[in-house]
């Protein structure tokens, strides 16, 4: 398996980078929910390869290399900025460690704990990303979270302590702003690629062969506070170069608020053409566009857990300039048609 990741290593300058296949996403158009994500599954299982866990020390100069050639962990990088310390490949690979900036290693964004360590999981590439060994144990299974009180604080901001976030006050790990839209699409991948095996995982990040709802309203907002990067796109192509399958919601983003939070299974028609919220993401004013000029007989904003914030009734803008940044869901009723639309603030 090393000498077959060398040569597709070396051939990759030749072949180039591979882009989403013609027809790659067919049979997902136009669908939503639970069909979307059964559409999904089938795409990104079909020629799924799996890698030697053994192999990835060979696979992450290909997936996780910085443009300076060093490798890209997610727990001590600064984009944007100086990071504390950055590993080589090879001569930086664990080994022992005593603290941060010893050596770098393979972390389970799901815990294999979790899944019991079971295959393919284990070594999917997608969710096993490289990064500093210390912070590493550090998080060991905690799952991730927002942390109010921090009992401990990595070289680059990620923190361990307990929760605030909504729904769950235990110990959890929380990356930096600029990586938890990556943790959050990594985890929605493994929800579809794995949907079948998740029932039997255990874990306060899911319930019921999918994630909890305090993690589900935690992602959404990740994810769309923190979009889709370049490194996240790069990263996307070079995993698809070595393991035949693609993350679906770095390709169309869109897609994870057709699966999951409370615009879920809307069909095209109500979800998209009755009206249309602009801009988004917005930091001060909200414009609400009706089709035809048809204005609807109820109007509201709501956030993630349901809560009325806003009645918008007889509007066609609103304020959010006194809205904490997050996810919230615009509702508007026409007649018999319940019609809604996702905005995200940002300040």
């Amino acid at each position: 398996m090393k000498k077959l990741f060398l040569i597709i290593w070396l051939l990759l300058p030749a072949l180039g980078i591979a882009q989403i296949p013609n027809g790659y996403y067919d049979s997902a158009a136009g669908l939503s929910g639970n069909a979307l994500k059964i559409a999904l599954h089938d795409i990104i299982s079909n020629g799924f390869v799996s890698t030697q866990y053994d192999d990835l020390w060979d696979v992450y100069p290909i997936t996780d290399k910085k443009a300076n050639g060093k490798v890209w962990d997610m727990y001590s990088d600064i984009p944007g900025g100086t990071p504390p310390y950055e590993f080589t490949f090879v001569t930086s690979q664990c080994g022992s460690y005593n603290s941060e900036n010893d050596c770098f290693n393979r972390e389970h964004s799901v815990p294999q704990s979790w899944f019991g360590g079971a295959s393919p999981m284990y070594s999917d590439i997608f969710h096993v990303v490289p990064t500093d060994g210390w912070v590493n144990s550090k998080r060991s299974n905690f799952p991730f979270g927002e942390v109010g009180s921090a009992s401990w604080t990595s070289m680059n901001g990620s923190k361990l302590g307990s929760c605030d976030f909504p729904g769950y006050t235990g110990t959890v790990f929380e990356p930096i702003d600029s990586f938890k839209g990556d943790f959050a699409r990594i985890y929605f991948y493994m929800c579809v690629r794995y949907k079948d095996e998740m029932p039997s995982w255990t874990s306060e990040s899911f319930s019921g062969g999918d994630l909890s709802s305090w993690t589900e309203n935690m992602f959404l907002q990740w994810h769309a506070l923190d979009p889709v990067s370049q490194k996240e796109i790069d990263r996307n192509n070079h995993v698809h170069d070595v393991q035949f399958n693609r993350n679906p919601f770095v390709d169309n983003p869109s897609w994870v608020y057709s699966i999951w939070g409370p615009t879920a299974g809307t069909d095209e028609e109500s979800a998209v053409n009755y009206f249309n919220v602009f801009p988004c993401p917005a930091t001060n004013t909200v414009n609400l566009d009706f089709r035809n000029g048809i204005e609807p007989n109820e109007a509201y904003l709501f956030d993630l857990q349901g809560r009325k914030i806003l009645n918008l009734s007889g509007e066609q803008s609103f304020s959010v300039e006194d809205l904490p940044s997050g996810f919230y869901v615009v509702k508007c009723i026409f007649s018999n048609i319940a019609s809604e639309k996702a905005l995200i603030v940002t300040h």
